[in-house]
């Protein structure tokens, strides 16, 4: 008796399988090509997109988010995050400009104080030269 039930199952699992390897084969024999999903990839940009910006990874969600509203331009979170992403990387880069312009700032008074001490150890020379 288990013996006929495990054949029936087997049987059962094999005429499924090919079930649909025959619309697989149909499908390449009418010359058709299966068409991709766009709409699982455009889900798959919104996910990352969403995740990136949610990790901080803002300069990566940039492409991503913009990949995702070019899919759907109409979806609120991907335009929110896209904002987001592109607010912090403008306030990343005025807080590198900030610190370029710092140490700019140091890099001249550093540039007069060498300059002064120049000035003075050039008037002990003169001061100490022999006349003639």
């Amino acid at each position: 008796m288990r013996r006929g039930v495990v054949i029936a199952f087997a049987v059962l699992g094999l005429a499924a399988c090919g079930q649909q390897n025959q619309g697989a084969t149909d499908a390449a024999s009418s010359g058709e090509t299966p068409k991709p999903d766009v709409a699982a990839a455009a889900n798959q940009d919104v996910t990352s997109c969403l995740d990136l910006v949610g990790v901080g990874k803002f300069e990566q969600a940039v492409p991503v988010c913009t990949a995702a509203l070019n899919a759907d331009a109409a979806n609120a979170q991907v335009q929110a995050a896209l904002a987001t992403a592109n607010a912090k990387l403008a306030e990343a880069a005025a807080a590198t400009a900030e610190g370029a312009a710092d140490a700019a700032a140091g890099a001249a008074e550093a540039a007069e104080g060498a300059a002064g001490a120049a000035e003075e150890a050039a008037d002990d020379a003169k001061e100490a030269a022999p006349s003639y």
